[in-house]
C-alpha cells in the first residue's frame, strides 16, 4: 500500500508539480490511460503532452497534495494546483491571471503501476477565471422574475 501511495504522490507533486514528465514512465503501465473532463481521453504520450503544455503556460505552478487514500489497487488523491498564466491559452492572452483550482484523481494500479486514471476538477471554475465563460447568476435572477425557465411567459 505504501508503494502506491508513493507512486500516486508522485504523480501530483513531481509530474504536475514539477514537470518530470519521464516520472510517467516509471509510475505508468504501458497500457496507460488517462481520463480528463477537459483533455479527454489520452495514452501516456498525451498525458506527456499535456503536462508540457500545462507547465509551459503556468510554469510557476504549484501543485499540493490535500488527502490521499489508498484501498485495495485504488488511490484517491484530493489535490489543489495554483500559478500564474504566463503563455496564450484557449484563445487567452496571459496577463498574470492567478489560477487555482481542486480536483481528485482516481488511479487504479496494475502490478504497481498506474494502469488508469480518472480526474473530476473544477473545470468550469478554470474556465471562469481565464474569462472563456461567465457565471449565470444575473441570467438565473432574470429568469426568477420572469416564468423560472430563462424564457418570457409571452
Amino acid at each position: 500500500m505504501s508503494n502506491l501511495k508513493q507512486a500516486a504522490r508522485r504523480l501530483i507533486e513531481e509530474v504536475y508539480g514539477q514537470g518530470r514528465v519521464e516520472v510517467l514512465d516509471e509510475l505508468c503501465h504501458p497500457d496507460y490511460v488517462g481520463h480528463d473532463p477537459l483533455v479527454g481521453d489520452a495514452d501516456l504520450q498525451g498525458v506527456k503532452a499535456y503536462v508540457r503544455l500545462l507547465r509551459a503556460c503556468f510554469p510557476n505552478l504549484e501543485a499540493r497534495i490535500l488527502g490521499l487514500y489508498v484501498e485495495g489497487n485504488t488511490a484517491i488523491i484530493w489535490w489543489w494546483m495554483e500559478g500564474n498564466l504566463a503563455r496564450r491559452l484557449l484563445d487567452v492572452e496571459p496577463r498574470g491571471q492567478r489560477i487555482q483550482l481542486q480536483g481528485i484523481t482516481i488511479a487504479e494500479f496494475e502490478d504497481g503501476k498506474i494502469i488508469e486514471d480518472t480526474s473530476e476538477w473544477d473545470t468550469f471554475g478554470y474556465l471562469l477565471q481565464l474569462g472563456l465563460v461567465k457565471p449565470l447568476g444575473p441570467l438565473a435572477r432574470a429568469s426568477d422574475e420572469r416564468d423560472g425557465s430563462g424564457l418570457s411567459r409571452e
